[in-house]
């Protein structure tokens, strides 16, 4: 990670996304292989050697979204510290909470960035929604 990366994480007021898409690179990896070569390469292509700190987040942002609507086709929210959602802007807000919510309504969510500290309606939409 680097200090670019992590001022821009500071300034929006979230958490590493890293993690998250981690797990979910897991997850297509063991439903489809070549839908993971395909994300490794996206990566390889759109995240890797992006430097500066806020152009980093962004392309770390779109490749989340990506990955998520890759699992389950759907949309990108924001989730308010109110817990109110809305239609993802692009940029998105600081301190709001982003996630993808799939088309399907039996299918759970997935956090695409949490806060650093999240509000209590943001952790309980997290819990509902997403995986």
């Amino acid at each position: 990670m680097t200090e670019s990366y992590t001022q821009a994480l500071a300034e929006h007021g979230i958490d590493d996304v890293q993690p998250l898409y981690r797990q979910l690179l897991l997850r297509l990896k063991a439903r489809d292989g070549g839908a993971y070569e395909r994300a490794v390469a996206r990566y390889r292509s759109d995240v890797e050697g992006v430097t500066g700190g806020g152009e980093a987040l962004a392309a770390w942002l779109s490749y989340g979204a990506w990955l998520a609507s890759s699992l389950e086709p759907g949309g990108l929210f924001t989730i308010s510290e109110a817990g109110l959602a809305a239609r993802a802007p692009d940029p998105f807000a600081p301190g709001a909470m982003l996630i993808h919510l799939p088309d399907a309504a039996n299918r759970k969510g997935f956090v695409i960035a949490m806060p650093a500290a999240p509000s209590e309606a943001q952790r309980a939409t997290a819990d509902l929604l997403c995986e």
